[in-house]
């Protein structure tokens, strides 16, 4: 099968895209079955502006694909928007986050960009024919944000390579917390900075590594720069080595990610596939990727004193994170690329 995905977002995962690492991963998966697998973008980098790139690209892509032999089309969240209808080729639109609910966490231009978006993602849910996501927490919320009858919403988790990420080596007593996310306001990360502060009380050697960039990092290094956390918080930025932020998820003793809003969160894959414990909260998607009391512990959002006590609990008992790792590195065997692919095309025949 000749499958296309429509994705006009940020290309590289180094620039925190977790739809770059969903998409590639699915179509190297997809590739590995016997498939034909192309991924369509913008053809150049102008206009500059991210958001009008993708407006015209939607706007000429349903003349490019008339042109193009495809068996199968999957337009990625707002991509394909004015697909549906206009060739004859079965199409699909696949939801990664519903941006409805991820305005709910921002303000000011960037909350009326993303109501943009979001009618964007509505009209393209709503024309689809089929409509895949990744959580039962994304198929509830497209139901209720954009309409979409329920029957027509099929699930398609998020996955991960394990062929390349081997058995994690046996840790010790180590205190050093790993955090990796775009930073959005949504994702709390402030709630883990403050909390991190409270664990040095009792924990003086701990030590928390943040990886990642985005429109909360200037606010999160002032943060941590009031609370004179000093070398103990490191905020190292965007990695653009891969194989450099996974060294980090073997270096590390757990995981935390407190965010408020996650449509599924490859890095909670990339925690367990480390054999980490996690730290997160009980917000949105996380409950379905991650077992409480099993590979982690779940807190409120929100609460810090409660991502306080949970981080705290973690780095005094290498015997229970041993625990919750193995049983993390063990769970996350079903979502490795080639079932989650299975999964896609059981789900996307016969549309």
């Amino acid at each position: 099968m000749r499958i296309a995905f429509l994705d006009s977002w940020l290309q590289h995962v180094a620039e925190g895209s977790g739809t770059a690492a969903a998409i590639g991963g699915l179509g190297r998966a997809l590739r590995a079955h016997g498939h034909h697998v192309a991924r369509i973008a913008p053809l150049t980098a102008w206009p500059p502006n991210l958001t009008l790139r993708r407006l015209l690209f939607n706007l000429y892509v349903p003349a490019l694909l008339r042109a193009l032999p495809y068996d199968l089309i999957v337009g990625v969240d707002i991509d394909g928007v004015l697909v549906a209808g206009r060739v004859t080729t079965p199409y699909v639109c696949s939801v990664k986050g519903v941006i409805a609910e991820e305005l709910q966490h921002e303000r000011g231009n960037i909350r009326r960009l993303l109501w943009l978006l979001s009618r964007l993602e509505r009209i393209n849910a709503r024309r689809a024919p089929l409509v895949i996501t990744t959580s039962d927490y994304c198929r509830r919320s497209i139901h209720h944000h954009y309409g979409v009858p329920v029957e027509r919403i099929r699930l398609v988790p998020e996955g991960i390579d394990l062929a390349a990420w081997p058995p994690p080596a046996s840790r010790g007593a180590g205190q050093t917390i790993l955090c990796v996310a775009r930073q959005y306001p949504r994702k709390h990360i402030a709630d883990l900075i403050r909390a991190f502060a409270q664990v040095r009380q009792s924990l003086p050697a701990a030590e928390l590594v943040i990886i990642g960039d985005g429109p909360e990092h200037p606010n999160l290094r002032a943060l941590a720069a009031e609370l004179e956390l000093g070398t103990s918080c490191k905020l190292l930025g965007a990695l653009p080595d891969d194989e450099e932020v996974k060294a980090w998820y073997y270096r590390a003793d757990l995981f935390c990610l407190p965010s408020v809003q996650e449509g599924f969160g490859i890095v909670f894959l990339e925690a367990m596939a480390a054999g980490l414990p996690i730290v997160a909260t009980t917000a949105a998607a996380i409950p379905e990727v991650v077992p409480h009391g099993e590979a982690g512990l779940l807190v409120q959002p929100g609460d810090v004193p409660a991502l306080a006590a949970a981080l705290t609990t973690l780095l005094s008992d290498p015997a229970l994170r041993r625990r919750y790792g193995a049983f993390g590195r063990a769970y996350v065997a079903r979502f490795d690329w080639m079932r989650v692919a299975e999964r896609f095309l059981e789900v996307t025949r016969g549309w």
